[in-house]
């Protein structure tokens, strides 16, 4: 029998990872690019417009008008009728303010970049740009600049959701410090939440899985295994990551951590690779 905590918090497992992966829905939704024509003008007739998004998952809840499944039609998503100039301001206006995020499908509450990490097939982003600073040469300014920008969007997208302890994913060699860790023990200063990276750790030296399957991926971190304490238990944690690519890892770590009680997860980071189907077979 179901428990009434497994509905509200369901487990985060290979096979409802796996099925997110594997349709053929769009993996990211981006206001400042590939959905900037989401909005669009009516006929005045009828309505003032329409709002048009492939997915609800992790949009729904931080998007302040509800939407619809669109049953009809050959685009499937989900849709708004826009009621009248007043809201098709309001609805362009959050679409400006946010057009720099990357909403990520995916089984977190909320899942959310700081940018797609390239604008070109070989040019980053200004903020993709940061990230390499931070990550390869460990430029200060840059993790600072960092922080600044994961700092705003946390003000937009989470203040309102209680956010009890941030974490990040740990580190591939235990002891050691990568970037998602600093950013989290920053942020985490900032907002004055507990970061709960040391809560977590893997049990040996974690492997390159960067060009595996996803099922080779999940296989291979079950092989390392992960402890997770106590600590995660009734909270709502934000978990941080520098680049999501497929996602497996991020999934793979909030699993555990939902297995080890904690409540609403929800995902942050800096940013996302820019192809939907990147290692999603």
């Amino acid at each position: 029998m179901v428990s009434f905590r497994e509905i509200l918090y369901p487990a985060i497992t290979l096979e409802r990872f796996k099925a997110l992966r594997e349709s053929d829905d769009a993996k990211r939704i981006c206001f400042g690019s590939i959905h900037r024509n989401a909005l669009k003008r009516g006929d005045g007739a009828r309505s003032a417009g329409w709002f048009n998004v492939p997915f609800a998952e992790t949009i729904s809840s931080v998007f302040p008008w509800r939407l619809f499944r669109n049953t009809k039609g050959q685009f499937g998503g989900y849709y708004r009728v826009v009621s009248d100039d007043q809201e098709f301001g309001e609805i362009s206006q959050w679409l400006t303010e946010n057009a720099d995020v990357v909403f990520i499908r995916s089984l977190f509450s909320t899942a959310v970049a700081a940018c797609e990490h390239y604008v070109t097939s070989d040019k980053r982003s200004r903020i993709g740009e940061l990230e390499h600073s931070a990550k390869y040469e460990n430029d200060s300014a840059a993790v600072s600049e960092l922080v600044d920008v994961l700092e705003g969007i946390y003000r937009r997208m989470h203040d309102k959701r209680r956010i009890d302890a941030l974490a990040s994913i740990p580190p591939s060699t235990p002891g050691q410090q990568s970037l998602p860790n600093l950013l989290a023990a920053r942020l985490a200063e900032r907002l004055g939440v507990p970061d709960l990276t040391g809560r977590l750790r893997w049990n040996g030296p974690k492997p390159s899985i960067k060009e595996l399957s996803v099922d080779e991926k999940w296989a291979a971190l079950e092989g390392v295994g992960l402890t997770v304490d106590d600590a995660f238990a009734g909270k709502n944690v934000l978990l941080i990551d520098d680049m999501y690519q497929s996602g497996s890892t991020a999934h793979f770590v909030g699993g555990e951590i939902r297995g080890a009680g904690a409540n609403d997860l929800h995902l942050l980071a800096v940013s996302k690779g820019r192809r939907d189907t990147d290692n999603r077979k």
